[in-house]
C-alpha cells in the first residue's frame, strides 16, 4: 500500500461531506457580514446620520432575507446574491484604486471571493439540496415574513424621514431668507439676538455673530435684491432619543460694494430654526443670474 502523502488537514477535509463544508462556509460568511454590518451601523448611529443608517439597515434586511433563502435551500438565490456581491466588489475595487483606499479594496476583494464561492462551489449546492429535503415550511415562512416586515419597516421609516427632511428644507429656506433680509438688508440687531442660539451669542471672538454683524453693517449692508437661499437641511440623531436639523445655506445679493454672498449655518433642536453662525464675502465675480428682486 503506497504511503499517505496528503497532509492531516487534507485527510480530514476529504472525510467531510460536501454539504457540511458548505454549511461551515456559509456560517463563516454570515459571521463576517455580521461584524462588517455591525461596525457600519455603529458608525452611522454614533455620527447621527439617519439617512445612511436607514438606507444601510434596509439593505441589511434584504441581504439577510436572501441569505436565509439560500440557507433553507432556494438554490437559485445564490446566483442573484453572487452576482450582486461580485458587482459591488468590482465597484469597490474601482473606487479603491481611484481613491487609494486600502480598506475599500480589501472589502471589494472579499466580496468577489464570496461571490465566486456562492456561484461555483459544489458545497453550497449540496448544502442547499440537503436543506430542501429537511425544510419546514411553517418555520421558514415565519422567518421570511419577519424579515419582510423588517424591510417594510425600514422602507416606511425612510419615507417618513424623507417627508420630514423635505419639511425641514422648506422651513430652513424660509428662515434664512428672513435672516438675510433682517441681518444684511435691514441691519436688525434685535432680530439677530432673538433668533440665534445661546452658544452663538455667548461667543466673543472675531467670528462671533455680533462681530460679523458689525462688520457687515460697515462693509456690506444694506444688501438688496437678495436671492432665494439655497442649501440642504439634514436630519441628525442625538443619543438617546433626540432629532436635530442642521443646514448650511447660501444667498446672494447686491451691496454698495458689488456682489455679496451670505452664508448661514442654522440649527433646529426642537424649538424652531436658530442661527448658529453667519459670514459673508465679496466673490469678485459677475452678478449671478439667480438674483431677483424679492
Amino acid at each position: 500500500m503506497p504511503p499517505e502523502t496528503r497532509s492531516l488537514w487534507e485527510q480530514l477535509d476529504s472525510d467531510v461531506e460536501p454539504w457540511r463544508r458548505g454549511r461551515i462556509a456559509l456560517i463563516v460568511i454570515a459571521a463576517f457580514y455580521v461584524l462588517l454590518q455591525a461596525v457600519t451601523i455603529s458608525q452611522s448611529f454614533f455620527a447621527g446620520n439617519l439617512e445612511a443608517l436607514l438606507a444601510f439597515a434596509a439593505f441589511c434586511s434584504v441581504f439577510w432575507l436572501s441569505f436565509y433563502l439560500i440557507w433553507i435551500g432556494f438554490n437559485w438565490i445564490r446566483w442573484l446574491a453572487g452576482a450582486w456581491l461580485g458587482l459591488s466588489g468590482f465597484c469597490f475595487l474601482i473606487w479603491a484604486l481611484r481613491d487609494g483606499n486600502v480598506v475599500l479594496g480589501v472589502a471589494g476583494s472579499i466580496n468577489i471571493l464570496i461571490a465566486t464561492y456562492f456561484c461555483l462551489s459544489p458545497s453550497v449546492f449540496f448544502f442547499a439540496k440537503r436543506q430542501r429535503e429537511n425544510r419546514s415550511w411553517l418555520h421558514s415562512g415565519l422567518v421570511v415574513a419577519g424579515l419582510l416586515l423588517l424591510s417594510l419597516t425600514f422602507f416606511i421609516g425612510a419615507i417618513g424621514l424623507f417627508a420630514y427632511q423635505a419639511h425641514a428644507q422648506v422651513a430652513a429656506i424660509h428662515f434664512t431668507q428672513e435672516a438675510a433680509q433682517h441681518v444684511y438688508g435691514d441691519g436688525d440687531r434685535d432680530w439677530l439676538s432673538q433668533h440665534s442660539t445661546p452658544q452663538a451669542l455667548a461667543r466673543s471672538d472675531e467670528k462671533s455673530l455680533i462681530a460679523v454683524f458689525e462688520d457687515a453693517t460697515r462693509f456690506v449692508g444694506p444688501v438688496t435684491q437678495i436671492s432665494r437661499t439655497s442649501g440642504k437641511a439634514r436630519v441628525l440623531y442625538r443619543f438617546p432619543a433626540t432629532l436635530t436639523c442642521e443646514a448650511h445655506m447660501i444667498a446672494d445679493g447686491i451691496s454698495a460694494y458689488g456682489h455679496a454672498r451670505m452664508y448661514f449655518f442654522i440649527i433646529d433642536s426642537g424649538n424652531g430654526w436658530q442661527l448658529q453662525s453667519t459670514w459673508w464675502e465679496h466673490p469678485g465675480t459677475p452678478m449671478p443670474e439667480t438674483i431677483t428682486a424679492p
